[in-house]
């Protein structure tokens, strides 16, 4: 098709006058006029002198469609005819779009010239024997009788209703037509496929829907492209633009009369545009209307959209999520991706889809600037267009100090939109919170009597930030400039009268030259972006008395090539200030008039502080502490006051002795870290926190009592501590999810412990003194981890819970007997290892490590419902294949008959469980690093490791992996090879071998079985280190569930193969190519569904 630019009008109408000029075309177009169709007739296009024929040659080129009306003495008209034929020929060469009009004519007359088509052609015949031009309009008249069009009065017994259908047609074609050659529209097919599903077109009731987005997004664009589409296939449409500026500027009785007169269109109106019978009208009348950038919820009330007429759809976009409060469903367009942005880019810039040759560099860089916005694309591909490379960087550079002013102006109308309060909260997280926990602050804003809940709220709704799912405060990154840019202009050359900086020259000008003034609410300066040295005078901030917000911090700690320091000892801060960040503060304390009231946030982290203040001080708003590494820090002040106070980090404070009593007394305080305070003796306290969430008291290496309880705390870190017995008191903390007393010097561990039903993880690493375990450890119902490595002394294990995922007990080295081995290797256990623990009976579980790899298997299948990432294994000293593998034997590869192996084969099979026993004979020279196992065969690659220097001479590795696509199944004979590599981090001695191996197929069968014999009340427990509690759910599900879901999975399977996810294991050689091998694998099994009864040998 030609360009859009060659097409001068909508529809070329071929007829003949006779017939029809004064009846059926004249009302043809008049309709063709009311719907603003463009349309060529001879009568109304040809000037006096032009040469006819040529004119209506160029015209029928120059048109979108034609429209050939047969009627009864059409053929007659040799002029006709020679439309005819060009009419076809632009058909087939141009692809432009033909409608066939049969009036009052059957198709058969027009198609094999019969009745008076075939006495017109008798005619012609006569007077041009031997003339080819006959023939071509035979062809023609053929060729077009066999399109698609409508016949009149075939179904059609009213003239009007024939011609209504026929410019609806018309104008869905010309719809299809322009929006296909529109460059505006890309990346734009899932938006609108999204938006069609939510006007639910085909129902019967008036459906309002929203589009709500950032400016520039591209909502008008996406309503724009809807309307085309639909908007002919009602009875009357209207898209009123720029709503918001367009009621500022003539108000809203204006734009309720423009609506009307759109869709009551030569319906004879009312002069007054709300009248009784415009509104009466419009309630019989299915129309389709666009409101763009409506700003207010009560202009949609004006517009009174509801009362349309049954079937109307009505399209709303906003910036302000809260305008589209009552509408039917609202859809948030977000930006580009970057293939589709480079291509709107490209369009602009090059006028095609992809960058010049030299440009590609350059136009990722625009592109990434653009960050998915369409406008931002459009406006910088014009701007660049036919400009120098050098000139492209020169301007993309600038681009990154002064945003593109057409952009800017877009986007800056949000800001305008909000109110004080909200502005300056927008400011404060563009140039201060940017990517903060949110909790973290409202606070701040809150101390600032900003209404933060609200102002946010309002921020989030009118699309200028966004929440992460870590509640982090996220925006757009020209949003952000737009900010930066409208403080900029509060005093373009006199950086001291703008109300924030951030700048680090700016920050460094305005500091070093003392400008600081009034104005100046917030600094955040990173002082690894200075330098040299930076001096401040003692009255400094005494010039800035509204100031909020300080911080001086380095991104980078030890890497400052500049320092900040004061020329004399300062005076006090404002009394304002609410947040006080300074990383490597330089003097011995805060100013003697340092006053800390209105103060939420103090963070003086790697200073020389010795100590704070001296008197007590009012700090009813404090809300965080960070005092971390202040390597001279050896006394605290009174936190009396401090009844707000909920974090408090004095981790790697090695000089502090004590803590004030104050501290241990805050009843809202939620996490205390005192990490590495090595001269920290004592941790005791008589009063019962209420709010302590975390304490983490870990390398305290001198600290040898402790007694802290709280109802709430949940995490407790009390590793490399001095600290040789626990208090029995610990069995209160009912809510107690991870407990470390990891390099203590415990030998017993309270009976009490094992009242902690909230428990996860228990850590007892390098507890070389602790002999034994609480005998009843089997009662905490959610231990998840236990690790009890290098615990030299233990002798034996209690039973433990079901609940058990993970068990790490290297080096265990007087451990000998497992109680209760078959409730240790339960469904719930992914990992477990014993090397090195020489005196353990292995022969006593090794049978049972069978239910352990099912278990596996079936995590393995519902990875995304528990929460698995296949690293599940079971390591112990050994020399054999457990008899439990139907297939093993001597040497390093196995095969396996997978057709005799199981009448169902393939379609039931599920995974292999491998095993190898690897040998060495100077295991004890290696100190450190990995061994890496791997497993080849023509289903793929499957990779392990073990620590080096915690496996024996001897040792017996197993695991399970899943078959993930039919690659290689179509084989009978599947032969398994086990290599063994050391993965060195210091050199080690010798070789491995692997001197046995083993594969146990798994059957969906088999997974069954063993579900059917458990135990009707077991738990399955999500791997909580894979997961975010805050995204999940269910972290616990019973074995109906488990089950339930199982069997509908592998169903699902066998109905539809392709469901299976992609062959996890990758030939380590070639992992990219192997990954990209995942991607065009399918299943293509056949064969029985599961059969549940069933069993195989190696379960028996």
């Amino acid at each position: 098709m030609a360009s859009s630019s060659s097409i001068k009008h909508d529809v070329f109408i071929s007829f003949r006058g006779e017939d029809i000029r004064t009846s059926f075309l004249s009302h043809l177009r008049k309709e063709l006029h009311r719907d603003q169709i463009d349309f060529f007739v001879d009568d109304e296009k040809i000037h006096p002198g032009d040469e006819i024929s040529s004119t209506l040659l160029q015209a029928i080129e120059e048109s979108s469609i034609s429209l050939v009306i047969f009627s009864e003495n059409y053929a007659s008209s040799t002029w006709c005819l020679n439309e005819l034929v060009k009419v076809v020929q632009c058909m087939r060469q141009h692809q432009r779009v033909v409608i066939a009009v049969l009036y009052n004519v059957p198709p058969s007359d027009v198609r094999y010239q019969n009745n008076s088509f075939k006495k017109a052609f008798d005619e012609h015949q006569k007077k041009m024997e031997r003339d080819i031009k006959v023939q071509s309009w035979r062809s023609a008249l053929k060729e077009a009788a066999g399109l698609s069009g409508f016949h009149y009065q075939s179904k059609y017994q009213d003239e009007s209703k024939f011609i209504e259908e026929i410019v609806k047609d018309i104008s869905e074609k010309l719809s299809n037509i322009f929006s296909a050659e529109s460059t505006v529209l890309v990346g734009i097919d899932d938006s609108i496929r999204s938006v069609e599903l939510l006007l639910a077109i085909e129902s019967s009731e008036v459906r309002i829907i929203g589009i709500w987005g950032m400016g520039g997004i591209g909502k008008t664009t996406l309503a724009e492209a809807l309307f085309d589409k639909y908007s002919s296939q009602y009875e009357g449409s209207c898209m009123l633009k720029n709503v918001r500026d367009e009621s500022q500027k003539f108000g809203m009785v204006y734009l309720c009369d423009k609506l009307e007169s759109g869709l009551l269109a030569g319906e004879g109106r009312s002069s007054k545009a709300k009248s009784t019978l415009s509104r009466r009208k419009l309630s019989r009348k299915k129309v389709f209307v666009v409101l763009d950038d409506v700003d207010a919820f009560r202009k949609l009330k004006d517009f009174a959209i509801e009362s349309f007429g049954s079937g109307s759809r009505i399209i709303v976009t906003t910036r302000d999520k809260h305008v589209l409060a009552n509408v039917h469903d609202a859809y948030e367009l977000k930006g580009l991706n970057f293939e589709n942005s480079l291509k709107l880019f490209c369009l602009r810039a090059f006028g095609k889809v992809y960058p010049e040759t030299q440009y590609e560099e350059v136009s990722k860089i625009a592109v990434n600037y653009a960050t998915g916005i369409p406008l931002a694309l459009e406006v910088l591909g014009s701007y660049l267009h036919s400009k120098t490379i050098q000139e492209w960087e020169s301007a993309l550079g600038k681009l990154k100090i002064y945003p593109n002013k057409e952009i800017f102006d877009v986007l800056k109308l949000s800001y305008e939109g909000l109110d004080e309060l909200e502005r300056n909260i927008f400011l404060d997280i563009v140039f201060f919170f940017k990517g903060k926990d949110k909790d973290v602050v409202i606070p701040f804003l809150e101390s600032c009597e900003f209404f933060p809940a609200d102002g946010i709220a309002n921020l989030c709704r009118k699309a200028l930030i966004t929440i992460s799912k870590n509640n982090e405060i996220e925006m757009h990154d020209l949003i952000e400039q737009t900010g930066r840019e409208i403080v900029r202009q509060e005093s373009i050359k006199d950086q001291g009268r703008r109300s924030r900086l951030s700048d680090p020259k700016d920050v460094y000008n305005v500091l070093n030259d003392n400008k600081g003034t009034e104005s100046v609410e917030g600094i955040m300066l990173d002082m690894c972006q200075i330098k040299e040295d930076l001096q401040l005078d003692a009255d400094t901030f005494k010039k800035m008395p509204d100031i909020r917000f300080l911080k001086f911090y380095d991104s980078w700690r030890n890497r400052k090539l500049g320092d900040v320091y004061f020329s004399s000892t300062p005076e006090s801060f404002p009394k304002g200030l609410r947040y006080l960040q300074w990383s490597g503060w330089p003097l011995k304390s805060l100013p003697p008039k340092f006053c800390a009231e209105k103060l939420v946030e103090l963070s003086m982290p790697w200073s020389k502080v010795s100590k704070l203040w001296d008197e007590v001080q009012d700090l009813t708003n404090l809300k965080r502490i960070n005092l971390m590494g202040c390597e001279k820090l050896v006394e605290l002040p009174d936190f009396t006051m401090a009844t707000n106070l909920e974090e408090i980090d004095l981790g790697e404070c090695v000089r502090l002795g004590e803590l004030h009593p104050s501290i241990l007394s805050i009843q809202k305080l939620k996490t205390l870290s005192v990490v590495g305070c090595r001269a920290l003796q004592s941790l005791k306290s008589k009063i019962h926190l209420k709010s302590l969430q975390k304490l983490l008291a870990g390398s305290c290496l001198s600290m040898k009592e402790f007694s802290v309880s709280s109802e709430e705390l949940t995490s407790l870190d009390l590793r490399a501590t001095n600290i040789d017995k626990l208090n029995s008191s610990v069995g209160h903390l009912n809510k107690l999810i991870q407990l470390d007393l990891s390099y203590t010097r415990l030998r017993t561990l309270p009976n009490e412990l094992c009242l902690l039903v909230s428990l996860e993880e228990l850590d007892l690493e390098v507890c070389k003194e602790l002999i034994e375990l609480p005998p009843n450890m089997k009662a905490l119902p959610r231990l998840n981890y236990l690790n009890i490595r290098y615990c030299y002394s233990l002798g034996s294990l209690p039973e433990l819970p079901p609940s058990i995922i993970c068990l790490f007990a290297d080096k265990c080295t007087s451990l000998e007997k497992l109680f209760n081995a078959k409730g240790v290797f339960s469904l719930n256990l992914t990992y477990i290892s014993f090397g090195k623990c020489k005196r353990l009976d292995v022969h006593s579980f090794a049978k049972y490590v069978l239910r352990t790899m099912i278990g596996v298997a079936i995590r393995d299948l519902l990875g995304e419902m528990l929460q698995y990432k296949s690293c599940g294994q079971v390591c112990y000293p050994g020399r054999k294949v457990p008899s439990w593998f139907k297939y093993h034997t001597s040497g390093s590869s196995v095969t396996v008959d997978l057709v005799a192996d199981h009448p169902h084969y393939p379609q039931t099979l599920l995974g292999f469980i491998l095993c190898c026993v690897v040998h060495h004979n100077h295991p004890d020279d290696f100190q450190r690093g990995h061994l890496k196992i791997s497993c080849r065969s023509d289903l793929g690659c499957s990779i392990k490791y073990m620590p080096s220097d915690t496996i024996n001479s001897n040792n017996v590795c197993i695991w399970f992996e899943e078959v993930r696509c039919d690659h290689g199944l179509r084989v009978s004979n599947v032969t398994f090879e086990f290599k063994d590599a050391y993965v060195e981090e210091f050199h080690g001695l010798g070789e491995w071998e692997v001197v046995r191996c083993g594969v146990c197929p798994v059957h969906a069968s088999d997974i069954l079985d063993i579900l059917q014999n458990a135990d009707p009340h077991f738990l399955f427990f999500c791997d909580r280190h894979e997961c975010d509690r805050k995204e999940v759910d269910q972290l616990v599900f019973t074995l109906d569930q488990v089950k339930t879901r199982l069997i509908h999975k592998m169903e699902q399977q066998q109905k539809d193969p392709s469901l299976r996810p992609f062959y996890g294991i990758c030939n380590m050689e070639e992992q990219e190519q192997e990954e990209e091998g995942r991607k065009k694998r399918k299943w293509n099994y056949v064969g029985d569904s599961i059969k549940i009864k069933e069993s195989t040998p190696a379960l028996e």
